[in-house]
């Protein structure tokens, strides 16, 4: 797959605005904040934030802003499959398989990394149809110590897979976890950061954002058109 075939690259100004709403609806949908470190990261230390992009995931407008976001950054680059640790990189997985078709009729497949191999049928951590060899792209939601994308990782490489490329949503930018997944030797990116989140408006407070229940119907299409059929 080489993404970029049928679509031509897009204004800075489009992207940009794309991202601002994807920021829009993860702050709005996921983010939490308190005056006390009371939540207990995976990592098992405390903070007092809390990103739980299990809910922005629920929204189709902010799966296609995901999707679209990541597929520019990996225009012109070539992967035969897209995945990563349960459940959280699995739809992001799906949305990017997708679009990718969409735009370019390349079959990008989606796979998941089970926590544990299941206990009948194939006790298989992967699930989905990879093949030894492919190049692999690993997606995750948050990162903050970078140990599930890691496992996400050495799981894919495990099965055969070349993994030279992350690209997550969020980085916590806590505890080291770009740099101790750099350290497995892929590039990483972030589609955004914490500091990101707590910079951005509180559009309930301005009225700024747009209530994703409200549908595409409510404000009007995307920059990014997508042909129906």
């Amino acid at each position: 797959m080489t993404p970029g075939a049928k679509r031509e690259s897009r204004e800075g100004a489009a992207v940009g605005a794309e991202r601002r709403r994807f920021l829009e609806i993860l702050k709005y949908t996921s983010f939490q904040a308190r005056e006390e470190a009371t939540f207990r990261l995976a990592s098992g230390k405390f903070s007092r934030y809390y990103i739980d992009c299990k809910q922005v995931l629920s929204y189709p407008e902010a799966r296609a802003l995901i999707a679209g976001l990541i597929y520019d950054r990996i225009r012109g680059q070539v992967f035969e499959a897209v995945g990563g640790l349960e459940i959280g990189a699995y739809p992001i997985a799906t949305s990017v398989s997708d679009i990718v078709y969409r735009e370019t009729g390349a079959a990008v497949r989606a796979f998941v990394v089970r926590k544990e191999p299941k206990t009948h049928g194939i006790r298989d951590l992967m699930a989905g149809h990879v093949k030894t060899g492919d190049r692999t792209l690993i997606v995750d939601d948050v990162v903050t110590v970078g140990t599930s994308t890691i496992k996400a990782i050495d799981s894919a490489r495990g099965a055969g897979l070349v993994v030279e490329r992350v690209i997550v949503l969020v980085d916590r930018e806590e505890d080291e976890g770009k740099k101790n997944i750099e350290a497995y030797g892929v590039k990483f990116e972030a589609l955004c950061t914490l500091s990101e989140l707590l910079e951005l408006p509180d559009g309930s407070d301005q009225g700024a954002t747009r209530n994703p229940d409200q549908g595409r119907s409510a404000r009007g299409k995307s920059s990014r058109a997508v042909a129906a059929g």
